[in-house]
């Protein structure tokens, strides 16, 4: 049965929320049909702000260029309005304020949180409601795989089992000295588990390697001392640091006041470490689902990247930190193309059957989403810190660099 807008408002007018840091709009009449409401729901504050800044600046961008150029749905053309909510990084919070931008603002596009634990939450409001959205940063498989053959949350991003495959067969080909073992420490939380117990163990064995072992530490507590004290106990030739930067840098920060640094060093994420470490970056792994080199994939919005370079740039005074203002632009992009393909913003069955359909690109990369609504045609290459910027230095073929190795501060 095809669901409307006005019959979705209706069935669900009375759902509560929390506070959103936008204007709030309460009746649908008052919203022309010509303006197409996109709300961004992130945690502006806790553990998520880090990233929030940054995705938000790349969706302000993505909606100045698609503003000015023109979005046409059906047969009528939009503007986009953003309305910001702060869903504090928790993920109740989240899902109260996507069911209140779903119905009582009458939003037509949803840009649903970042991170596994909020995300999760959100995907049961979209399932509950049957109501297609986007997260703004979300890739783990094991989150998806609850709505695989039904779903409702569509993410444009690579799934998170992709996240260290490139960096470990980079290793693997490595000599001088050799990589044949890795350990990781992570938290105990969703992320964590399916890291350690799936991903990474999958990673390795598909690279002829070894893992030597998986420590966890209490999630939200930043506790890791004693974790991180047994996986060093495990002498494996690369560690992985798969946690969110706040954790991050309080376990480089211990790496460093003990001096442990293996041959080969992994980081999950690019965002908030430059300013403490500097050139102790350097010869680092970081995953990376976008580098501002890549032209092999554009849109008519922003071009190639390149191009979403020099937007941040002029629009903002200086360079990008990482990629996650490209994601932002990325979702919103995407989003509006699936939106142009379904011809309507108010026909939830048609914008998720364009979601299912859609098999296209944007300056980001290429977009196809499987059945669990991750973006299968997505990559993620093995990056690398080199004068604190993140770089592709595998595969050849997109590498702008050539990798650092061993770490400059392993002792041998």
């Amino acid at each position: 049965m095809t669901i409307s807008r006005r019959s979705l408002l209706s069935s669900v007018a009375g759902a509560a929320a929390l506070g959103a840091t936008g204007t709030r709009f309460t009746a649908q009449a008052q919203t022309p049909t010509e303006t197409l409401k996109l709300a961004f729901i992130c945690g502006l504050t806790g553990g998520y702000a880090v990233y929030a800044e940054e995705l938000r600046r790349g969706v302000d961008i993505a909606v100045e260029v698609i503003n000015a150029k023109g979005l046409k749905i059906g047969n009528k053309n939009y503007k986009i309005v953003v309305q910001a909510y702060d869903d504090k990084t928790e993920g109740q919070t989240a899902a109260r304020l996507v069911e209140r931008a779903a119905t009582n603002d009458g939003n037509h596009a949803i840009l649903a949180s970042g991170g596994s634990a909020i995300v999760k939450a959100n995907l049961s409001v979209a399932q509950r409601l049957r109501f297609p959205m986007m997260p703004l940063w979300s890739q783990v498989d094991g989150v998806y795989a609850a709505q695989k053959g039904d779903p409702y949350l569509f993410s444009g991003l690579p799934p998170f089992s992709f996240m260290y495959r490139e960096i470990m067969a980079l290793l693997n080909t490595l000599d001088k000295p050799k990589v044949t073992t890795a350990a990781m420490i992570t938290p105990n939380d969703e992320l964590g588990v399916y890291a350690g117990k799936q991903y990474l163990p999958t990673d390795l064995k598909m690279a002829g390697m070894k893992l030597a072992g998986v420590e966890y530490y209490p999630a939200k507590t930043q506790e890791y001392t004693t974790a991180l004290s047994r996986v060093r106990r495990l002498e494996a030739d690369c560690l992985v640091v798969n946690a969110l930067s706040a954790d991050a840098i309080g376990i480089l920060k211990e790496m460093q006041s003990t001096g442990y640094f293996p041959k080969s060093i992994v980081v999950e994420s690019p965002s908030g470490l430059r300013e403490p470490f500097g050139d102790v970056l350097n010869g680092m792994y970081v995953p990376i689902i976008w580098d501002r080199d890549i032209t092999a994939t554009r849109d008519d919005y922003v071009g190639t990247g390149p191009d979403f370079a020099k937007l941040y740039r002029e629009k903002y005074g200086k360079e990008m930190p990482d990629f996650v203002a490209a994601i932002g632009a990325h979702n919103v992009i995407t989003y509006s193309k699936v939106l142009a393909a379904a011809g309507t913003i108010d026909d939830t069955q048609k914008i998720r059957a364009a979601f299912q359909a859609f098999n296209g690109e944007t300056f980001f990369g290429p977009v196809g989403f499987g059945d669990d609504g991750l973006n299968h045609k997505g990559h993620t290459y093995a990056g690398q810190y080199q004068n604190q910027v993140p770089k592709i230095v595998y595969p050849a073929a997109a590498a702008v660099a050539k990798p650092i190795h061993p770490y400059p501060g392993y002792k041998g």
